[in-house]
């Protein structure tokens, strides 16, 4: 048994691991990588039709949006996901090829895209599945609605994490702990011993604090927010905040494919936690129609920028999207506030923000950025104790790939008790 590493190695994004023997190849994700440039996986067409079938943790693009190039190359392995994770990834999928045109090359079309989802199968969690090359079963992952960790039943068992979240958020249960697996393939996005993440309440209160003193100012907070998992977690807390009164009562407007999403995540709301499915089922407090929640209706968006108010709009590292339009009509103003809440990738300009970076060029226009600049970490992710507590608790674990990460101190603390590789790019490891 092999595995070959195309993406997703020494970096986050285009994660894409492929399984084989010696007659079968099972894909492990299918992502590209959206920065200034797009990045695609390291596998070659010859390869691509080789592959039997492709299971997708989850709709984000870095794991599921080099499915329809797959397509366009006339390979047509079977597809494998969660019905949330095909529902989103509808939408992420059409924006994306919307994306790709604005970039001036076409690598495949609608059609496509359709293509896929036509031929997506759904898995429910903790079902095993054994029709395709090796068996494998679905576990909650945590991250967005939907999101999977794939146990493949082979060699003692191999567990890949795709993206973990650890903690009960305002919408989902965490992940699913203690599996037995003898290798374990996870991600290590906040692997650094520095890499603390606050809890949710913790995090939750400093934003509200930062939004009530840009709004007693009379300012405007712009939230780049990725559409799918962090926006629907942002949303809930800044409607509970307004709700209880500790946030100020102003417009909280909607941006980008949120919107969208917001209304897949209501017709999956099985698949979120026992405290949304209560307020939805048992009372007419349905926490994704909240009445603070606005949509411009206005293509200049005046009714946004005419008062104070609350912008939650793609994209999450400023790679596109509404945000940019009110970074440039709000950015010089220091009596505004933008704050990050998601993870900002080496080469967006979001990073390049939070790193200090305050001229920036949109739409061929110099801007001087002077409004006020905070991160409040509000992450899908698990942090460097979690994940510790994460592998530590897989049962039988003889060897751990730390993937989906620039750098880790994971493998200095795991070392001793087990086999720990950090795979580079189109490296192949014999299990």
């Amino acid at each position: 048994m092999r595995i070959t590493f195309y993406g997703g190695a020494e970096e986050v994004g285009r994660s894409c691991v492929v399984l084989e023997d010696r007659r079968k190849r099972m894909m492990l994700d299918c992502g590209i990588k959206l920065g200034e440039e797009l990045e695609f996986p390291l596998i070659d067409d010859n390869e691509l039709k080789r592959i039997n079938e492709i299971v997708i943790s989850h709709a984000h693009l870095d794991h599921s949006g080099y499915v329809p190039h797959v397509y366009s190359k006339r390979a047509r392995p079977k597809i494998y996901s969660t019905k949330p994770t095909r529902d989103l990834m509808g939408v992420l999928l059409a924006d994306y090829n919307k994306i790709q045109t604005g970039k001036g090359r076409r690598f495949f079309g609608q059609k496509d895209v359709d293509d896929v989802m036509r031929d997506v199968n759904i898995v429910e969690y903790e079902d095993c599945v054994k029709t395709g090359s090796f068996p494998f079963t679905f576990y909650n992952a945590g991250h967005i609605m939907g999101s999977a960790m794939t146990l493949v039943k082979v060699n003692g068992g191999l567990l890949y994490t795709g993206d973990i979240a650890f903690r009960k958020t305002r919408i989902l249960d965490g992940c699913k702990m203690n599996l037995k697996a003898e290798t374990l393939l996870t991600e290590t996005t906040y692997g650094k011993k520095e890499d603390v993440l606050p809890s949710l309440k913790e995090a939750s209160s400093k934003l509200v604090k930062i939004i009530n003193e840009t709004l007693d100012k009379g300012g405007h907070v712009i939230i780049p927010s990725f559409a799918v998992g962090r926006a629907q977690e942002v949303l809930m807390a800044l409607d509970d905040y307004m709700r209880s009164g500790a946030l100020a009562p102003s417009k909280i407007f909607i941006e980008g494919m949120i919107g969208k999403t917001m209304r897949i995540y209501r017709h999956n709301a099985i698949y979120a936690n026992d405290d949304i499915k209560k307020r939805i089922l048992m009372s007419e407090d349905d926490p994704f129609k909240s009445p603070n929640f606005h949509y411009s209706r206005s293509k200049t968006k005046e009714d946004v920028l005419a008062e104070p108010s609350i912008i939650v709009s793609t994209s999450g590292m400023l790679s596109g999207g509404p945000v940019m339009f009110y970074l440039e009509k709000l950015g010089e103003n220091p009596k505004n506030t933008l704050i990050f809440v998601g993870y900002q990738a080496e080469g967006t300009l979001g990073r390049r923000i939070l790193e200090g970076q305050r001229e920036i060029t949109l739409g061929g226009k110099e801007l001087k950025l002077k409004m006020r600049i905070e991160r409040v970490k509000i992450s899908g992710h698990a942090d460097f104790s979690e994940l510790l507590q994460f592998i530590r608790g897989v049962k039988g674990l003889k060897r751990v790939f730390l993937m989906h990460g620039e750098k880790s101190d994971l493998k200095d603390e795991l070392e001793k008790k087990y086999e720990i590789v950090v795979p580079r790019l189109l490296e192949t490891y014999g299990i």
